[in-house]
């Protein structure tokens, strides 16, 4: 007996999403397909390396860094798009007249390309005017779509509108995205995800929340938020990238990795925080605005808060 083939992604956006939402998943996945070719090649390209410079976050750009930020802002620039804010760029960039903001990371993890999966991060904003950043701000709340790909073995990408979280894996065959699984929920946890080398750098809250939400737990971290974030979903369990002396606002950036990741969890039962407050509540107000993030299954992450407020 042969099993049907999957559907494929149009026909899944296509009953879940808005028609304009549906273009912008389509050509994230299109672009997704896109770098995945570039990574496959960089050895062979001259795309592996630094490029000199710095970016807005104070960080040194990868060669693939701009490769990636130039297929995403190409792909992302349509009529119903109003800007887009990417981890890459100083400022946001007015596209025009349409009714979304898109946040995206074009290349998360680049400095573990090699070593690590990577991954690319959308978030589709609704309603959100030009001058929000200086009218108290923005919230994940405006999100209707947010999705991530994870270049591994196989590529993968996850769409998730308010109500469900799908999977997609990449056929280089005919270059689809054909569906793993239609409805993907947060597995009681089993995994914690976190680097404990910065231990020395927490505050009792942090460690409180920490020890609390990691008890019991098998420890699986990869230094690639993406590929952890798939293995939360996926096999359970809870990752964390608290503030630290550091970092004390948090190192990972609301727009596009906090709240598009936030999304995605909550849409599939689990739960994301600041260790205070829902991460898609907080106010942003700010294009690279930095938090806090615990994200993963509802009872480990609910012993991050406990353990957290323990310990204030």
């Amino acid at each position: 007996m042969t099993s049907s083939p999957a559907a494929d992604l149009a026909s899944v956006l296509a009953g879940r999403f808005e028609r304009e939402v549906c273009d912008i998943l389509a050509r994230f996945a299109d672009a997704s397909a896109e770098l995945r070719d570039a990574l496959a090649t960089a050895p062979l390209s001259n795309l592996l390396g630094a490029t000199g410079d710095v970016n807005v976050q104070g960080e040194s750009t990868q060669k693939l860094d701009d490769r990636a930020n130039e297929i995403f802002k190409a792909a992302l620039s349509l009529s119903s798009v109003a800007r887009l804010i990417s981890e890459e760029e100083d400022e946001p960039i007015e596209v025009g007249d349409g009714r979304y903001t898109l946040g995206f990371d074009p290349l998360d993890g680049s400095s573990n390309i090699g070593f690590a999966s990577v991954g690319s991060v959308l978030g589709v904003y609704d309603g959100v005017a030009r001058n929000s950043f200086d009218a108290g701000g923005m919230t994940g709340r405006s999100l209707v779509a947010a999705a991530f790909t994870v270049y591994g073995l196989p590529t993968m990408l996850i769409v998730a509108s308010r109500e469900q979280v799908s999977s997609f894996a990449f056929d280089p065959s005919d270059r689809s995205w054909r569906v793993a699984a239609e409805r993907i929920t947060v597995p009681k946890a089993t995994y914690t995800s976190i680097n404990w080398t910065y231990h020395s750098r927490w505050s009792p809250s942090v460690v409180g929340g920490v020890e609390a939400a990691s008890d019991g737990l098998r420890g699986r971290y990869s230094g690639s938020m993406v590929e952890d974030i798939l293995r939360v979903l996926l096999a359970g369990g809870v990752f964390m990238y608290p503030e630290d002396s550091s970092s004390p606002n948090g190192k990972l950036r609301m727009l596009y990795e906090v709240c598009p990741i936030g999304f995605v969890m909550e849409a599939a039962g689990g739960a994301a925080s600041t260790g205070t407050q829902p991460v898609l509540d907080v106010a942003v107000t700010s294009p690279h605005q930095r938090s806090p993030f615990v994200a993963g299954a509802t009872d480990a992450v609910g012993r991050y808060i406990a353990g957290y407020g323990s310990a204030s």
